[in-house]
């Protein structure tokens, strides 16, 4: 088996430096919603993908009932913009 590789992260200070951190996953938090962004893939098939997760998606909150959605919108070209709904 294919050894998963985990993905770097770091903070960007306000003077432009970057500091790395260690986790397994990110959580953002936007409104009342959250985003867990995964730093170790799941599986060696996704490894070079960013995976997002929601919801009852996110560790932690897996008996939640409710559903949430990810709005994907184009911005420039190299952005996109995502905004996390309940439905």
């Amino acid at each position: 088996m294919k050894e998963m590789n985990q993905y770097k992260a770091f903070i960007i200070k306000e003077d432009g430096t970057r500091q790395p951190i260690e986790a397994e996953s990110i959580i953002i938090q936007v409104g009342e919603e959250e985003i867990e962004i995964s730093l170790i893939p799941s599986h060696f098939v996704f490894q070079g993908k960013l995976t997002l997760a929601m919801g009852s998606a996110i560790r932690g909150r897996e008996q939640e009932r409710e559903a949430t959605q990810l709005i994907i919108e184009p911005g420039a070209a190299n952005v996109i913009h995502i905004t996390p709904k309940k439905i």
